[in-house]
Parts: C-alpha cells; sequence; structure tokens
C-alpha cells in the first residue's frame, strides 16, 4: 500500500513541478533535459544489473528503448505546456483517462478481452474528456483549451502502449536498467532540443533550469519506481483505478487550493464522470493467454 500511496503523491507531484516552472520562469526545454539528467542518474544509482554495450545492444529492448525515450519527452513536453496554459487539473486529467488506449490497443492487439462494462467505462471516459477540457471559461485562443491536452490523450496513451510492448520483451531481470536507459535516451533528444534552441537564438543558457530540472527529475523517476513496485502486490485491475483516481482527485484539490484554478460546473461533472469510467474500465476481463 506504501507504493501506491507513493506512486500517487509522486504522481502529482511531476504535474505541479510542471506548474511552477511558469511561476519561477523557468525554459521548459532546459528543465526537462535537467530531468532527465537526474532521472537517468537516479535510475542508474538504484538499478541492480548493468549490461555491457554488446548485451545492450542484443537485449530484445533496445531498439524499442529509443521510440520510447524520444516519446517519453515529446509527451513531457506537450504536458508542460499544457499545464501551464489549461492547468494541473485538465492536464492531469487527460493524461488518466488515456488508459482507454492501451485498453483498447490490448483488445486488438494483445487478443484481451473486453466486457460490457468496460466498454461503457471507454465511453464515459471519452465524455469526460469533452466535459473536462471543453469546460474551461478562461479561453483566449481556442487551442490553447483543448488541442493540447488532446494531444496529451493521445500522446500519454500510445507511450503506455509502448511501454507495454517493451515490459514484454523479457525485461523481468533488468526492468531497472532499461527504465534508466530509457531515460538516457530521452536525455541525449532533450540535449539536442536544447543546444537547437540556444544555437537560433530562441533561448539563453540558464542555470536556474537545472534547479527545477532536479526537482522534476527526482520525482519523475521515483514516481515510475514506485508505480512497478506497487504492481508487485496489486492486480493491475486494482492498481490503476485506484493510482488514476488517487491523481486526479489530488491534482484537483491542489490545482484549486494553490494555483487558483477555476472550474466551472462542466468540469466537476467531467471529473465525477472521469471517477466512475476508471472504476468500470477496472472491470475488463482476464488477458487470453
Amino acid at each position: 500500500m506504501i507504493y501506491l500511496i507513493l506512486a500517487i503523491l509522486f504522481s502529482t507531484g511531476v504535474f505541479v513541478a510542471m506548474r511552477l516552472f511558469e511561476k519561477f520562469k523557468l525554459d521548459n526545454h532546459q528543465a526537462l533535459m535537467w530531468n532527465y539528467v537526474f532521472a537517468t542518474g537516479t535510475g542508474f544509482v538504484v538499478c541492480e544489473k548493468f549490461d555491457t554495450l554488446p548485451q545492450l545492444v542484443a537485449e530484445p529492448w533496445f531498439g524499442l528503448s529509443f521510440i520510447t525515450g524520444f516519446w517519453f519527452i515529446f509527451t513531457y513536453l506537450l504536458m508542460a505546456a499544457s499545464t501551464q496554459r489549461s492547468g494541473v487539473t485538465v492536464t492531469s486529467l487527460s493524461s488518466k483517462i488515456s488508459v482507454v488506449l492501451p485498453i483498447l490497443a490490448g483488445v486488438i492487439f494483445f487478443s484481451e478481452s473486453l466486457n460490457l462494462v468496460a466498454t461503457i467505462g471507454i465511453v464515459l471516459a471519452l465524455v469526460a474528456l469533452v466535459l473536462v477540457v471543453g469546460g474551461k471559461k478562461d479561453s483566449g485562443n481556442v487551442n490553447k483549451n483543448w488541442l493540447l491536452p488532446i494531444l496529451i490523450f493521445f500522446g500519454t496513451g500510445t507511450g503506455d502502449i509502448l511501454m507495454k510492448i517493451t515490459e514484454q520483451q523479457h525485461t523481468c531481470g533488468d526492468m531497472g536498467f532499461m527504465i534508466a536507459f530509457i531515460y538516457f535516451v530521452a536525455l541525449v533528444f532533450g540535449i539536442i532540443i536544447v543546444v537547437s534552441d540556444i544555437i537560433r537564438g530562441k533561448s539563453k543558457w540558464q542555470w536556474k533550469n537545472s534547479i527545477g530540472g532536479i526537482m522534476l527529475g527526482v520525482i519523475n523517476y521515483f514516481s515510475t519506481y514506485c508505480v512497478y513496485n506497487a504492481m508487485r502486490y496489486f492486480d493491475n485491475v486494482v492498481l490503476f483505478p485506484i493510482y488514476n483516481i488517487g491523481v486526479v482527485s489530488l491534482t484537483a484539490v491542489i490545482g484549486w487550493l494553490a494555483f487558483k484554478e477555476k472550474l466551472t460546473w462542466k468540469n466537476y461533472l467531467g471529473l465525477a464522470i472521469a471517477i466512475i469510467a476508471v472504476i468500470l474500465i477496472a472491470f475488463r476481463t482476464e488477458v487470453v493467454r
């Protein structure tokens, strides 16, 4: 239970940390790059198994790690922008109800079965997304309100699918090393983005961004670490509904208390429907083996 509670707290901390980037005028790209510096470092420090270069290249997940690492930083860039423009609650909800995508992928590509109750949950989750994203009143440019959260919905769901595919590649003995290497791949892409920004004159190097990166990097790694450890003690149908509900609810409270985010009745209705949807999705049947 402690790992599940910590997973909820750390995952909520990811959204709050990115919200603070705006408050302290941090450069998103540089802060995210530093995030992966410390997430990678933390991963290699705590992992128990290290591959030599020939062993690494021979790993069944080696090729997928590059796609997954790129997708990590791509999604986090979207999340940082959306958290600042659309708010903590909307961004968190968009990422969490994206659980419908790996479930659909499981049915279509991994021969998993889906019952009627879970199907209703998927439909309700999409309704909730429309209500929460489309219900905010602080609109200037419409794209700022709905485009980024929608992209995060599909981006996070795709990332979950990639992780599921990668996890199936015989990673039981070296999951920690694999996660650290994926963070390292994301770091490489982050360095390329930051160097490109500086060369093109879009930003200047500022050491203060490393502070935000340290905070996000440590939180980011331990969020993943706690989720994986929680999987050892809970079935997925129990873990993920509680985890998603916990993160969405906690970010909503923090967004309201700390950042004075205003929610309309549509937002509240969407949050309520989202909680119901995630619970219903949990009632999908066991994977066909």
